[in-house]
């Protein structure tokens, strides 16, 4: 049996498990939580390098015009710009499986294209969309398009505004989750189209009976891009599947320059002047690390810090016992995104050993939960995605107190850390 595979039976069992035999309500919830923040580190599990997931573009035609959208940092999807409609490519992996899913995005009422028959069609603009991921809500409300929602898989879990308003209103109906949906609500709700973070093969042919419904199934993989502006560039192909795709141009283009901006201050820094930092909690003595060459890996690097494991291979998680963290632990200067935990005193509880961790000692632990609601939906992964410039501030402010301010770009409040106390 397979590490992916032994994952996914994981998380399909957490649909099942009840966890009302543990006699802490907030370690109920902290294990929850957990369970669906490690989701995105657990798909990544074995996935292959990012030069093995060069999405292949199938150009076959000379009605290729010279737009292809200014792709330039995301490589698990490709979007080029034919005469009267757009050819999208994911690459898509999960465990030991590698997919490439084909699309056309095709204008409303502009007949299909011929030799595209094995593609699936989406036609644009979408006016009704359902979502399984709360990133995907970040992406669309940036472009002032959340009206267009009507199925979310958790709404207690949504913090956009916009959206929280329509799930009051009754306007959003809750959909189930990704291993587990409520396919007789989402046929009920006919959306043009249904966003969803991975394919799991289980249910391959579950969702197979939407598409045949008429109903198009797009796997939006963005968490699997290996750098933050390669994430924030999925923002295009929102825009050209809602028909905004200039707004989504500039938005981009604004955000691009605000994350370089503050990047470059730390380019050259040299390993003396990069504090260490430890990321992640350890669950029953499995600690899931950010390899070497994902996002997370590289927002560290662009905030100026030393992460030790920034020289492994691969683009997903690495998984340690407790005893192969510790002597690292013992020393990093400081500790990022400790799980769910709120206050010093819960952190503790988790493991009495952390008592020895230098970040600890000094006050130095940090977390991404600043802004979560009373239900534990963290806004962080619902537009962080989509904000990598004001993670990245963050991250700075944190790592290299002073510096925005000494550079003129000006001391702010934490958009989504918060100290641990």
């Amino acid at each position: 049996m397979s590490v992916a595979y032994f994952l996914e039976l994981i998380i399909g069992g957490y649909m099942i498990w009840s966890f009302s035999l543990i006699p802490f309500a907030w370690l109920r919830r902290f294990l929850q939580l957990l369970i669906i923040a490690l989701l995105p580190a657990v798909l990544l599990t074995g996935c292959n390098s990012r030069s093995e997931n060069a999405v292949p573009v199938k150009t076959n035609s000379a009605s290729v015009v010279d737009d292809l959208y200014g792709i330039s940092y995301a490589e698990r999807f490709s979007l080029i710009r034919h005469d009267g409609f757009s050819v999208l490519q994911v690459a898509f992996s999960q465990g030991a499986r590698s997919d490439t899913l084909r699309y056309i995005l095709l204008p409303s009422g502009k007949p299909a294209p011929d030799g595209y028959g094995d593609y699936a069609v989406i036609h644009t603009p979408v006016k009704r969309v359902v979502a399984f991921s709360t990133t995907n809500i970040g992406f669309i409300n940036m472009l002032g398009e959340s009206a267009c929602i009507v199925g979310v898989s958790r709404p207690d879990f949504v913090n956009t505004l916009a959206v929280k308003k329509r799930i009051d209103e009754g306007k959003i109906s809750e959909v189930g989750m990704p291993f587990g949906p409520d396919l007789e609500t989402i046929l009920q709700l006919d959306p043009d189209l249904v966003l969803l973070p991975a394919l799991p093969p289980s249910l391959k042919s579950g969702y197979q009976s939407l598409v045949q419904s008429g109903i198009p199934v797009l796997v939006v993989a963005e968490w699997l891009e290996a750098s933050p502006l390669g994430r924030l560039e999925w923002l295009k192909l929102f825009g050209a599947l809602l028909d905004r795709e200039n707004f989504a141009q500039k938005r981009f283009t604004d955000i691009e320059s605000s994350y370089r901006k503050v990047a470059f201050l730390t380019e050259n820094f040299t390993e003396t002047e990069r504090p260490t930092v430890l990321t992640g909690l350890p669950m029953k003595d499995a600690w899931f690390l950010p390899a070497g060459g994902s996002y997370v890996a590289a927002l560290l690097q662009d905030a100026g810090a030393s992460y030790p494991w920034i020289d492994t291979p691969g683009t997903g998680s690495l998984r340690f016992g407790f005893e192969g963290v510790y002597p690292v632990a013992l020393k990093a200067d400081y500790w990022l995104n400790p799980g769910v935990v709120e206050t010093m005193e819960e952190l503790l509880a988790v493991d009495v050993r952390f008592r020895d961790f230098a970040s600890i000692k000094a006050g130095r632990v940090f977390n991404n939960n600043r802004m979560k609601n009373s239900a534990g939906g963290n806004a962080y992964w619902e537009y962080g995605v989509a904000r990598p410039d004001l993670i990245l501030r963050d991250l700075v402010m944190i790592l290299h107190p002073g510096l925005l301010e000494s550079n003129g770009i000006g001391l702010e409040m934490f958009t989504f850390y918060r100290e641990v106390q």
